[in-house]
């Protein structure tokens, strides 16, 4: 295994593991980028939007919170990896808006 710094720029306290000779498939949840067609986000908004998205009580963490999603095998996650469906979870609350805490904590 080769031990790199996800995170250089900003003091080096992140890190992955990958084999050597395999192509790099680090997920930077992170990262600002959005990778994820429109499509995904617009099936993502009508769910949160719908009656069984506006009741749901997601866990707080967005690994705890992508696990959950991924156990109710939402079709517009189908495909995605646990660390794509983490970024989503990401991207969802900081840019997105399509997740929040509850009573803003």
């Amino acid at each position: 295994l080769e031990v790199l710094d996800a995170s250089p720029g900003e003091g080096g306290a992140d890190w992955a593991a990958r084999l050597q000779g395999a192509p790099p498939m680090f997920v930077n949840i992170y990262s600002s980028e959005d990778p994820y067609p429109a499509d995904i986000w617009a099936a993502a908004a009508d769910y949160f939007s719908s009656s069984a998205g506006r009741n749901l009580s997601l866990p707080g963490g967005r690994y705890a919170c992508a696990q959950d999603l991924m156990r109710r095998q939402l079709y517009f996650l189908a495909g995605l990896t646990l660390g794509e469906v983490c970024h989503i979870v990401q991207l969802s609350i900081s840019r997105k808006k399509l997740l929040g805490y509850l009573n803003g904590t």
